[in-house]
């Protein structure tokens, strides 16, 4: 398992770097003319699929009947299923975007109404923990959704997706609390860390230096968050890989 670990964050780690090299591309092709449309448009469509080839290939190295290789070599059977699962996370991102405006746009009348019926004259835990509801629905339940659904087609096909294993999967506590464990400790703390340097730095090589490899670490880190939320699903797919 640790050997399987170790080859999927390695592969996430040089595929999201190939990833920004096509997105740093796209930024710098200027929009002036038709072919440029067409390039940026070309760019875009290859970043796309690029990502769902990286994302289904890490994804798929956790099956137990094959390795990293084995799934590079047939990563692109996994494309379409990724994309679907991307699909369906994009639509919970815009829902949870959508309700969120609308809390925001009626938080006059919800405190109002919260003041009349309860008496409760400051509310600012309650907009906060809707704040927080919110992020977790778009990032945990999400992202457990959005890989559920690529993974169960992955294993199943297309025609599994009217089943209810993949579902039942994504709602499990045990998986939701892989997923936030996974992101916080590995993504979002590391994340803090970013802009911290230590005041004894010299303003010379020194402090590039301390931040390229700072930035480096909590780029492997982030991977490594990442593969162990790929695997929280797949490892767990493949006790689930009837259609019922």
């Amino acid at each position: 398992m640790m050997s399987r670990l170790i080859a999927v964050v390695g592969w996430l780690a040089v595929g999201h770097a190939a990833l920004f090299g096509v997105f740093w591309t796209l930024l710098q092709v200027p929009e002036s003319n038709v072919l440029m449309l067409a390039a940026s448009a070309l760019l875009t469509v290859a970043l796309v699929v690029l990502a769902a080839w990286i994302e289904g290939v890490g994804l798929n190295a956790w099956r137990a009947e094959g390795g990293l290789l084995h799934s590079a070599r047939d990563g692109w059977r996994t494309i379409p299923a990724v994309l679907v699962g991307l699909l369906l996370f994009c639509v919970i991102w815009w829902l949870c975007g959508w309700m969120g405006a609308w809390w925001t746009a009626h938080r006059g009348e919800t405190d109002a109404w919260l003041m009349l019926h309860f008496g409760w004259t400051r509310t600012t835990a309650v907009h906060r923990g809707i704040d927080w509801f919110l992020i977790f629905i778009r990032y945990a339940l999400g992202t457990s959704l959005a890989l559920g659904l690529g993974w169960q087609i992955i294993v199943n096909g297309f025609h599994s997706i009217v089943s209810t294993g993949w579902l039942r999967a994504a709602f499990s506590p045990r998986q939701l609390a892989l997923i936030v464990f996974s992101m916080t400790v590995f993504v979002w703390l590391p994340w803090q860390a970013a802009y911290w340097r230590p005041a004894w730095l010299a303003p010379d090589w020194q402090e590039p230096g301390f931040a390229a490899v700072k930035l480096g670490m909590i780029y492997l880190v982030a991977n490594l968050g990442w593969a162990l939320v790929l695997g929280a699903v797949a490892t767990r797919g493949r006790f689930t890989r009837t259609t019922a």
